[in-house]
């Protein structure tokens, strides 16, 4: 059961994106914030979540893996170059979150700051690791993930699609899953509004995914809005597994 929702914040335009499809490799669900003014930012993640899913469909690659990476590093070629060639998209890129469900496991591909989680019994098993600066400083040991959360530069990430050639695609393998669980999609525009404790206590509560979904985002605009109103965009997947892995 999945469940997906975007939301515009705060901002003028919303320039997150995202699509899920039924592939021969297993479910694919994306989820991509763009950045770029003059509907940059938009135009590279819709334009990454559009090749991604025709990539991943077409592709004939029997390891599920090759085809998520192959389709991530396709999608950025493609960003680049129309980046590179129209004056008005100078300087567009995007995040991306991409997570590819077999029945024998789930992949998850990442570039960015947008996350993924694995939530059992509220708790978590899975997250990626945010390319930005400032978690390279938790990684240090230099500062909290929380004080990173806070920080006024936790936006300037290290990595996207669009904005070099040559791209490092964060690939995690081998996620096993058991019925109930729950994998979670979303922007920075989510998790950076409310402690990651808060946040995982939300989507772990009882329910169907739509309602817990909708709750959560109108709770985040509802923080925003007290906060002066210029929050980001909010961009949300929830899904519940019914069925465990092989």
């Amino acid at each position: 059961m999945t469940y997906i929702q975007s939301n515009i914040g705060g901002r003028a335009e919303n320039q997150d994106f995202y699509g899920s499809a039924h592939t021969k490799s297993g479910e694919l669900i994306i989820v991509c914030d763009g950045m770029g003014g003059h509907n940059g930012g938009r135009h590279a993640a819709e334009k990454a979540v559009q090749i991604i899913i025709k990539e991943v469909t077409k592709s004939n690659d029997t390891n599920p893996i090759k085809a998520l990476r192959g389709a991530i590093l396709k999608a950025n070629e493609a960003i680049w170059h129309e980046s590179d060639t129209n004056a008005s998209l100078k300087g567009m890129g995007s995040t991306v979150v991409a997570l590819l469900i077999t029945p024998e496991k789930a992949i998850c591909g990442h570039v960015g700051d947008s996350r993924i989680y694995q939530l059992r019994k509220r708790k978590i098993l899975h997250r990626t690791s945010d390319h930005s600066q400032v978690f390279d400083l938790v990684r240090q040991g230099k500062i909290t993930e929380e004080q990173a959360r806070l920080s006024d530069k936790s936006n300037v990430i290290t990595r996207s699609l669009g904005t070099k050639l040559a791209l490092n695609v964060e690939i995690t393998d081998n996620i096993s899953y058991k019925t109930a669980d729950r994998f979670f999609l979303c922007t920075d525009g989510i998790w950076s509004m409310i402690p990651e404790s808060q946040l995982i206590e939300m989507i772990s509560e009882e329910g169907n995914v739509e309602s817990i979904i909708t709750n959560l985002i109108e709770k985040i605009n509802t923080i925003g809005i007290a906060n002066g109103g210029n929050h980001d965009n909010l961009t949300a997947a929830l899904i519940e597994m019914e069925t465990s892995s092989k």
